[in-house]
């Protein structure tokens, strides 16, 4: 199954920041995790934007982990994919590295990423 939705431009520049700062390969990896990852949140105050939504994401789910989302979304009382996906992407995995952080070294989570995407790291 696939999701497709709309971001813009400054919007993906933030996205593409966070999938490098977490240590993905593709937004679309990024997002899957963080959308099937993410706890119940609430979005205060959803961003206005004068900004055209352009830029086309989109991300392929199994049947359960579609269903998976669906409660997610739901459970984050979000009734557009569209909206919450764009906040996971935007905020989603920074929840999980504020955890790592707080669990760990930085540089423990640094190796850790490294190590799976088979990168030799010198943190020295």
């Amino acid at each position: 199954m696939n999701i497709n939705f709309k971001v813009t431009l400054s919007q993906k520049e933030t996205i593409d920041l966070r999938v490098a700062e977490n240590g993905f390969d593709d937004i679309s990896s990024y997002i899957k995790v963080a959308a099937l990852k993410m706890q119940k949140f609430t979005i205060r105050n959803p961003e206005e934007s004068v900004e055209e939504v352009s830029v086309e994401l989109s991300i392929t789910l199994t049947e359960v982990q579609k269903i998976s989302l669906d409660k997610n979304m739901e459970e984050s009382g979000c009734k557009d994919v569209a909206e919450f996906l764009t906040h996971v992407a935007l905020y989603g995995v920074i929840s999980a590295v504020i955890e790592i952080r707080s669990t760990g070294k930085l540089n423990a989570m640094l190796e850790r990423i490294a190590k799976a995407r088979g990168l030799k790291l010198d943190l020295d």
